[in-house]
């Protein structure tokens, strides 16, 4: 019972952290966010920094969950974490940009990552991501790259 207690109380120090750091906004109001990580505790903080910002968000935990969610759900804009295992990032966006050269569309994209090295974040935008974000990201950024990207959808 002390555990479940002590899991409680930091799981609620961590939502009053992120709401300090996260000014409210509906800048994102309706937006259909994809957010394909494999780790739930970046999903988990992506989600709410999304959702406190009036964003739909559906979480993928692979890249072939991420496909399957894009022929369903329709997302406005995909964030992806570039190192997952089986298939990163690359391949999802590969994946995309391959189906919208045959259907046409665009799907805007985010990759996602902890890399620091310049040729890792250039081959991002090479590959077809529109913006990378470093892990840690700051919600701020986050909300003003996904605002940038999705004017007018």
């Amino acid at each position: 019972m002390l555990s479940q207690n002590l899991s409680q109380t930091y799981l609620e120090e961590d939502r009053n952290f992120l709401e300090e750091i996260s000014p409210k906004s509906s800048s994102l109001k309706d937006l259909r966010v994809l957010v394909v990580d494999d780790s739930d505790d970046c999903s988990y903080v992506m989600e709410f920094v999304l959702s406190d910002h009036q964003a739909q968000t559906k979480t993928a935990a692979s890249v072939d969950e991420a496909i399957e969610a894009i022929k369903e759900w329709k997302p406005n804009i995909v964030i992806s974490d570039i190192r997952m295992p089986d298939k990163d990032g690359y391949s999802l966006i590969r994946s995309v940009r391959k189906k919208e050269a045959i259907d046409g569309g665009f799907l805007p994209a985010v990759a996602l990552t902890s890399y620091r090295d310049t040729e890792v974040l250039s081959k991002a935008i090479n590959a077809g991501f529109q913006e990378v974000i470093r892990k840690p990201f700051e919600p701020d950024e986050l909300v003003a790259i996904l605002v940038k990207l999705t004017q007018g959808t």
